[in-house]
């Protein structure tokens, strides 16, 4: 599987081969995810599901009952390891309602060039789970939508 893609660079016309899906870490804090990973193991996987699911922005909106059941930890355990996260300022977290807002530090972790990083925490990708709905959702086929655990059936997606 490549990790570059090719983009077309609407202004010119020309095509740019850019890299895709990937998280830049800076060598100099890697010390601190060694230090982490002694201290907390489960902290250092929440911190790299953060990772693998936040947007280029460094932001993922998701309760923490979402981020229990997607890991199957219990939820006591990720605020556990949310707040030592919190505190080794690995993360930030910022509230909207209930929800939390995960926000991966920048000097530690970032997912897009340089150029963005000033606007960080004003986008955020978004994950909910259904067992804190109040109703059935809908079918979103939003990305980081998490859905209850049943057998696997053979289905095709719609394409739009």
């Amino acid at each position: 599987m490549a990790h570059e893609k090719e983009v077309v660079n609407y202004h010119t016309g020309e095509v740019d081969l850019v890299n895709d899906k990937f998280v830049q870490l800076y060598v100099d804090k890697l010390d601190l995810i060694i230090e982490m990973t002694g201290e907390n193991p489960t902290a250092v996987k929440v911190f790299v599901w953060l990772l693998q699911h936040m947007d280029k922005r460094n932001a993922l909106v998701v309760s923490q009952e979402a981020l229990a059941e997607a890991m199957g930890l219990h939820r006591t355990t990720i605020f556990r390891c949310t707040n030592y996260l919190k505190e080794k300022k690995a993360v930030d977290i910022v509230k909207s309602g209930s929800t939390n807002i995960y926000a991966v530090n920048a000097q530690i972790a970032w997912k897009s060039d340089a150029s963005g990083k000033r606007y960080a925490l004003f986008d955020a990708a978004v994950y909910i789970a259904d067992s804190e709905q109040d109703k059935p959702l809908f079918d979103t086929q939003l990305i980081g939508h998490a859905k209850a655990k049943t057998p696997k059936k053979s289905s095709k997606l719609k394409a739009e």
